[in-house]
């Protein structure tokens, strides 16, 4: 017995022998509250007990722990830990151009801000332990952070903003605004945000709920974390699962509090990081960008972007002479359309959609969102011949042709019109002899009462006018005394 150890032939596994006492063994060891060996064992001899099974040891346990390490981890550590550590991963590659992919997430940016609020007594109480909350929209080609918005906390509207930083700087890179082939997003607000997101990507593919490893933003966090974070005076550290050993001394915090920023302070820190990110990758992802195929770049339209992203003036407008007038900003704009049907919804209340950084166009939407048109911003004539600069020639007789048009084509809908209603004239009899004189209804020359003359007499019986007949005296010559009858007097 000094020489062969009790663990021969597997004796401690021997105690657990069949398929019901390891199960029992499994339940315990998958509690969520992730039970030491000792109360394992604990409430395994519990059950051996009651049915007669062989007790075992806090040993036996740690083994049989080892043995079920791959079926109880989701219990015990949960699901992610279980995809992110246990289940096969996908080894993927990057793409290969920009605007192929974009991946978005919110990002709690470990960056402290003081704040003073008023509690309910009154008192001023200053508190150092705020952060905000970033969204970003990921280019995923070099990582470049095409979007990115910044708020106290993460919402439908903070992604939404996100995504129209996106569609701006996306014109200011390449001259156009451009949509993504595919946008990644995670599970949060989906049913809300997924026709927005298929407005920015042509496809829309959410990825898989509790699994980290799926969506390249989230790496790209820690990247900003110890790349930039890590530098300043008020970095929170790496949040509150991470090694102790490696978080900030808190001491030195508590006593640099005071130098923290409030909040635009912050802004413009987190803002300044951006910048230097994306200056860093500006020329590499612009290298890619020259390599886009043409198949994959979606232009986003102005109306498209004004519908989604457009700022509301808060008030409708009706159309004047002048087209619409809305008060944006604080300061009356004129805007009007060179769209022919615009002018035949007069009656219409319109809501105006536009874009704070460029005001040259809006949207105008009815209230039942059933009509869109896009407005341009006046042009300003010169009222003095001596004034006038490149451009105003042209600018002038563009509304003169459409002036044309619109006039053109009123005529040649009241000419339908009067055919069309001159045709049901002539082919209703109900309606001959009583129409022309209730409606002036002209032909082709413009004529009305020789029309409304010409039917009255053609319905007229000739035969029934009576002729009167002039009895004259007419004598030969040389018979009587009576004169001659002069006809051409007669």
């Amino acid at each position: 017995m000094c020489f062969i150890s009790g663990k021969y032939l597997n004796g401690n596994a021997a105690k657990v022998a069949d398929e019901e006492q390891e199960q029992v063994l499994t339940a315990l060891l998958a509690h969520h509250n992730n039970l030491p060996d000792t109360l394992v064992c604990e409430g395994y001899n519990r059950f051996a007990a009651a049915k007669g099974w062989k007790s075992i040891t806090a040993g036996a346990v740690a083994v049989w722990r080892e043995k079920l390490g791959t079926v109880i981890r989701a219990g015990r550590l949960g699901v992610s830990n279980f995809r992110n550590n246990v289940t096969m991963q996908v080894k993927r590659s990057r793409p290969t151009t920009p605007f192929l992919m974009w991946s978005l997430d919110g990002w709690t940016v470990e960056l402290l801000y003081q704040t003073t609020k008023t509690d309910k007594k009154g008192h001023n109480v200053t508190t150092y332990t705020n952060r905000l909350t970033m969204v970003v929209v990921l280019d995923v080609f070099n990582n470049y952070p095409i979007g990115y918005a910044i708020g106290t906390h993460e919402s439908p509207a903070l992604i939404k903003e996100a995504l129209r930083d996106a569609a701006r700087h996306s014109r200011e890179l390449t001259g156009e605004m451009l949509r993504a082939t595919q946008v990644q997003s995670d599970r949060y607000a989906i049913k809300t945000m997924h026709d927005l997101y298929a407005v920015m990507g042509g496809k829309v593919t959410p990825a898989q709920a509790h699994n980290a490893k799926a969506k390249p933003v989230e790496p790209y966090f820690n990247y900003l974390n110890t790349r930039y974070c890590i530098r300043c005076n008020n970095w929170s550290g790496f949040g509150i699962t991470s090694n102790p050993k490696r978080q900030p001394n808190s001491d030195a915090l508590n006593r640099m509090r005071h130098h923290f920023p409030d909040e635009a302070g912050l802004r413009t820190q987190i803002n300044e990081m951006m910048r230097l990110e994306r200056m860093a990758k500006y020329e590499e992802f612009m290298a890619g960008y020259g390599k886009l195929k043409t198949e994959n770049r979606l232009p986003l339209s102005r109306e498209t972007y004004l519908l989604n992203f457009g700022a509301e003036t808060g008030f409708k407008n009706v159309l004047e002479g002048c087209g619409l007038r809305p008060t944006i900003l604080g300061v009356k704009r004129d805007y009007d359309c060179f769209d022919l049907t615009f002018r035949d919804h007069a009656a219409e209340r319109w809501t105006v959609l536009y874009d704070p950084d460029d005001l040259t166009q809006v949207l105008a939407v009815n209230e039942a969102g059933t009509r869109r048109y896009m407005l341009e911003e006046k042009y300003v004539q010169p009222m003095a011949l001596a004034d006038r600069q490149e451009g105003d020639a042209q600018q002038l007789e563009r509304v003169r042709d459409f002036n044309k048009q619109i006039e053109a084509h009123a005529a040649q809908r009241l000419a339908i019109a009067g055919h069309t209603a001159q045709q049901i004239i002539e082919g209703t009899p109900a309606l001959r002899g009583s129409i022309e004189d209730r409606l002036l209804i002209t032909d082709s020359r413009g004529q009305h009462k020789d029309r409304r003359s010409q039917k009255r007499l053609t319905a007229a019986d000739i035969d029934a006018l009576e002729v009167e007949a002039i009895e004259v005296p007419i004598t030969a010559h040389g018979d009587s005394d009576t004169e001659e009858f002069n006809y051409s007097n007669f």
